[in-house]
């Protein structure tokens, strides 16, 4: 009996240990977007407020008009040519792009408001 106990809390820590340790190593794709997002800001972002605004915006679309298949094009999420102010936003936030589903809807969150509320 003791040592089908031993074996029965031996196999469930196993099976705890393992999925830990898979996480553990994290996405590394998740890692390289993210990566390459605060690369990408730190080249655009010129003012260095964490923000791409202003003429730092125009820079980074002229910069993607001018080389479509360079570093931005994992940005282009809805694969139009063109990076809009959504896909722009998700540099800032460090995400790295993701192309929509067949569905049309990004896997991508998309950013959200604030309403106020009365008290």
């Amino acid at each position: 009996m003791k040592s089908t106990t031993l074996l029965l809390c031996a196999a469930g820590l196993l099976a705890l240990a393992v999925p830990a340790s898979v996480h553990a190593g994290g996405n590394p794709d998740k890692k390289a977007a993210k990566k390459a997002a605060k690369a990408t800001l730190a080249q655009y972002d010129k003012n260095s407020n964490g923000i791409i605004d202003g003429d730092e915006v125009d820079a980074v679309k002229k910069a993607y008009a001018a080389d479509p298949n360079g570093s931005l094009k994992q940005f282009d999420t809805n694969g139009d040519g063109k990076l809009d102010d959504t896909e722009i936003a998700a540099i800032q936030a460090g995400k790295g792009g993701k192309k929509k589903n067949k569905n049309n809807t990004s896997s991508t969150p998309t950013p959200t408001t604030k309403t106020a509320t009365a008290n």
